[in-house]
Parts: structure tokens; sequence; C-alpha cells
């Protein structure tokens, strides 16, 4: 007999980016040639985790309060500042006051916490049929369920006609809407919506609720400051939320964690955004009660950290400078990667950038095991293989699609 809820007696991890990533790091401690394509973090060129001189250099200049001292449940209003301040860029004046901050454990928080606001219990949140899988067990954590939405079409662009199709069918059966993009750098895909993308998918949103349907926009945010097209071209699209009617809102998980290559270090954000007041108010009310039952508050030094390199301009610029020198480094790879894998007829969904590439493959368990043999590691995911080029080589980018074929064609 369990001594557990009844709720919580099928509750098992099943994602297998922890577990296996986990194998593939033991096996490169007994063997340094292994391949370890499994890992969601950014590693250079040296096979060592790639982390930023002027974080190193923030961290120095933090006092023992801003390291290790209590953070309020919502954090500072510095904190808040440096974040709309990251986020919004050259656009902070226009919604500095048309937006709300909640600091998090990193996005896995904000996400969290958005989920269990904006939607009752059982409700569905609309999820693109490629994704993160723990967007899965945070609902079920939080009660609720999901349904996906085709992620292309058949051109290999954002499929909005099926977008829109399941945002009516839930409008139908539950009279609220909670639609999920990843963007840019999708993981596991790494695509990136057009501007034309966004701009439809705005109006979409204005469209459902017209006539006073509830529409949260929660935007996982999480590789924004990994895309090729830069600050300008991610925040020009953000910049869309202000045109949103007052029934609908844009919640942004902002990943601090990732864009400061802190991954161990869980600090993020909700962003809030919303031409209605009361909107704001419901937000900040929901999402401090939420933070404090569920974590009390997020870490102060990751906070702080964010506060120090954005109201610092020589740190700014510094830190600046560096991830345009990672962004290189993913578009480098990814670059080889692609070229390698058309060379050998090894086909890939869409990629525009990002920590990862992802391929067709039925039989995507049988391939796993086929090339750990050959002692590469890689994530299977259903159908599909995610390769992480973000923690492997440019030499193994060129070597890896050949194998990864290879694999599949063996494995058919």
């Amino acid at each position: 007999m369990t001594l557990l809820a009844k709720r919580s007696i099928n509750k098992e991890d099943k994602s297998a980016i922890i577990t296996l990533g986990a194998i593939a790091r033991e096996e490169k401690k007994k063997n340094p040639s292994v391949v370890n394509a499994t890992i969601g973090m950014l590693y250079g060129e040296d096979g060592k985790l790639f982390t930023y001189k002027s974080v190193d250099k923030a961290l120095g200049m933090l006092s023992s309060e801003e390291k290790y001292a209590y953070a309020s449940t919502p954090g500072s209003n510095d904190f808040h500042t440096a974040v709309k301040k990251w986020v919004f860029a050259s656009y902070y004046d226009e919604f500095k006051n048309i937006s709300a901050v909640m600091a998090t454990p990193g996005g896995t928080g904000a996400l969290s916490n958005t989920f269990a606001n904006y939607l009752d219990e059982n409700d569905k949140a609309l999820i693109p049929s490629y994704m993160w899988g723990n967007y899965k067990q945070v609902l079920y954590e939080n009660h609720q369920d999901y349904m996906t939405y085709d992620l292309f079409n058949d051109k290999g662009g954002l499929n909005l006609d099926d977008i829109k199709a399941k945002m009516y069918q839930l409008k139908e059966t539950q009279g609220r809407i909670l639609l999920l993009i990843n963007d840019p750098c999708q993981n596991p895909t790494g695509y990136c919506m057009t501007d034309s993308e966004w701009n439809s998918l705005i109006d979409l949103v204005n469209e459902v609720a017209s006539d006073n349907t509830p529409v949260v926009l929660l935007h996982d945010m999480a590789y924004i400051d990994y895309a090729k097209s830069g600050i300008i071209g991610t925040r020009k699209n953000i910049s869309l939320y202000k045109k949103l009617n007052k029934n609908a809102i844009a919640i942004m998980a902002f990943s601090c964690s990732k864009t400061l290559a802190l991954y161990g270090v869980r600090i993020g954000a909700q962003v809030c955004v919303s031409n209605d007041k009361e909107n704001l108010e419901d937000f900040s009310k929901a999402a401090k009660f939420s933070s404090r039952s569920k974590w009390s508050n997020a870490t102060n030094l990751g906070a702080n950290l964010l506060v120090k390199i954005v109201s610092n301009d020589d740190l700014r610029n510094d830190f600046l400078r560096e991830l345009k020198e990672s962004q290189d480094m993913l578009i480098s790879r990814a670059n080889i990667f692609l070229k390698a894998s058309e060379e050998v007829g090894l086909k890939t969904l869409p990629f525009s950038c990002g920590f990862f590439v992802t391929i067709p493959c039925l039989k995507s368990e049988e391939a796993y095991q086929y090339l750990v043999k050959k002692n590469i590691h890689v994530i299977p995911m259903g159908k599909v293989l995610r390769v992480a080029i973000c923690s492997v080589s440019l030499k193994e980018c060129e070597s890896l699609p050949k194998a990864i074929k290879e694999a599949i064609d063996n494995t058919k």
C-alpha cells in the first residue's frame, strides 16, 4: 500500500533530458572522446562550460548582503527595473508603466505561476507539438491539462491556421485560452518566428479576445538573447504587445539563468504586459501569493547580478560584447552542422538559430542506443532526436550528421 495521495501515485519524472544527460556526463568522465550533445548549456570550443567574464566581475562587486540575504518574494524594485530595461531594451519607456514583474526561480517558475493563475483546474493550455517536455509536468502538477497545436505548416512556417482552430476550440469548451509560444530559438527545433508571423499572431489573439474571452499569451523566451537577430530584432517583436486589447495579456517567462549563463543559479521573472491597470494589479497579487507558497523567494545573488550588469554601463557593454561572441559561436556551429547534414542527406526540422537542432526519426530510442555504442549521446524525444549544438565543438558538429544518418538508416 502506498502512502501517496491518489493524484501522486502516478507521478514519475519521465523526462529523458536530465536522465540521459547525466548518463552522458558520466560516460564522458570515463572516456573524454564521448560526444555529449545532450546538454542545454553553452560550452566553449575547449570543452569547458562557457562563462561570461563580465558576470564574474559583477559577482565580485556584490556585497555579502546582496549575495546571501533573503530577497523579497516579488524581487526588489531595482530588480524589476533591471528586468524591464533588459527585456524591453529600447522600448523600455513605452512599457515601463504597462508592465509588471515577479521574480521566479528561472523560467520554469514563471511558467508554473502563469499556468497556476490563468487556468482553472482541468483546463487545457495550448502548447506546441514540438516542445520542452516539462510543460506537461508543470501543468499536471497544477491539476491542468494540455492540447497541442501543429508547430509547422506544410511550408515549414508557423502553423497559424492550426493555432487559430485550436484557440476557437478551447474558447468553446472552456471559455478562456492560454496559448504558449517558445520564441526565438524554439526548444527543441531552433525555429524563430518571422515578423509577419508575429504580427499575425497578435492580430489573432485580439480577434479571439474581442468578445471578452480572456486570452493569455505565455511567451517562453528562455533563449531570446541567443537569437541571431540580436536584441534589436527580438525586442521589435515584443513591442507588438502594446497592441493587445484589454481582454488579452502577454506574460513573458524570462530566464536570467540562460541569458547570463547562470544555469545553476535559478533566477528568472514573469513579465506581464497589459494596457489595463486592473490586469496588472491582479497579476502581481496572484503571482506574489503563488511565489510565496511555492518557493518563498528567488535567489538574491542572481537577481543582483542582473541589476549590477544592467545598471553599470561598463559591465553592460562588456557583457554585450561577450554575448555577441557566444551568438557567433552558435551560428558557426549551426552552419557547419546544417551544411554537413545536407551533404549526407540528413533531414532536419525548420531551424533558424539557437541551442538545438532537431532531426525527424521514427525510431528515436533505437537510434539513440545505436549512437551510444558509437560514443555519441543525443536526446530521443518521441519521433525526433534533439542535438545540442550548444555543447559540442565545431569539429563534432561536422562529424555528427554522418553518424546520426547512419544510426537512423540502420534502425529503420
